[in-house]
């Protein structure tokens, strides 16, 4: 055992001697009894062993706590090149990182664009009403435990500027799991999508009313794309969606597909102008449109 192995690692090794040894003590139980037989239970354990590799990040989370307060058990707490990297609090002004890993996100796969009416830079004028309502998506305490998880994570990575942070786990897929966490439990919260969708734009325009910003359909589907379209890759081949559910539980890589579907259905049934009196076609209102025709006495009519 060498003195620079991260605990988690040593935590995951000894779960394997576990299992085995596990293996080994009901082998001749199930052969005597026959109640399972031995091509069976031998096809098990191959399958549990074949996925192994893929449940290191449950364990490297143990030691949340311990990389969080720099105790220096992983890795001796230095970066690659033996330095001491930069360790992140919860205090001060800069309190939610959930949000902030999820900006990173949108910084590295959303160039910015000038609104033609305000003046204000996409996505840049968004930031203060996203966090907000990705945070009403969620129990204080849920959201807590998702920020320290987080915090844990920038430290494990040593940086959290936006670019390195996201070269980084594109190497580092025992992090990179970690990482898409929170993307998946935010998007799990759009099961019932058309009614969240409408519910997430309200809240969005209510919260960048100051700023004269309209958050409208198109800025929606651009920032589903942007946060949760990378997740598409891991739900492409059943082994995918197999490790998606060993990663995140039973059941979640069928909810994200079912989502996406919604998605998908929705944006085609947007990119589909609409016909109007005389037979001519008009690309469909955005929601914020849509809310002030239907104050009209001629939409109360309909």
């Amino acid at each position: 055992m060498t003195a620079d192995q991260p605990p988690f690692e040593r935590h995951h090794r000894t779960a394997q001697a576990l299992v085995s040894t596990f293996q080994e003590a009901l082998e001749p139980q199930f052969t005597a009894k026959g109640v399972l037989s031995r091509e069976e239970f031998t096809r098990a354990m191959g399958l549990m062993m074949a996925h192994w590799p893929s449940v290191l990040p449950l364990f490297a989370s143990i030691c949340q706590s311990c990389t969080a307060s720099s105790c220096g058990g992983c890795g001796g707490g230095t970066g690659a090149m033996g330095e001491e990297p930069p360790q992140i609090g919860a205090g001060g002004r800069r309190r939610d990182f959930v949000t902030r890993l999820m900006v990173s996100a949108l910084r590295t796969r959303l160039p910015d664009s000038m609104d033609p009416i305000t003046g204000a830079s996409f996505p840049q004028v968004i930031l203060p009403g996203l966090q907000s309502t990705l945070t009403a998506l969620f129990y204080e305490k849920e959201w807590e435990a998702m920020n320290a998880s987080v915090i844990a994570l920038f430290n494990r990575l040593g940086t959290d500027r936006d670019a390195e942070v996201w070269q980084r786990l594109a190497h580092e897929e025992t992090l990179a799991v970690l990482a898409d966490t929170p993307f998946i439990r935010v998007m799990l919260r759009f099961r019932q999508f058309h009614q969240q969708r409408q519910t997430f734009i309200r809240r969005m325009t209510d919260q960048l009313r100051e700023r004269h910003f309209v958050f409208a359909e198109e800025h929606f589907q651009t920032l589903f794309d942007a946060l949760f379209g990378r997740l598409r890759d891991g739900l492409r081949t059943e082994l995918g969606r197999a490790r998606t559910d060993i990663q995140y539980g039973e059941g979640t890589a069928e909810a994200l597909l079912r989502i996406f579907d919604q998605f998908d259905k929705h944006r085609l049934e947007q990119s589909v102008p609409v016909r109007v009196l005389g037979g001519r076609q008009m690309p469909r209102p955005m929601l914020a449109q849509r809310s002030m025709l239907g104050s009209t006495p001629a939409a109360k009519r309909r």
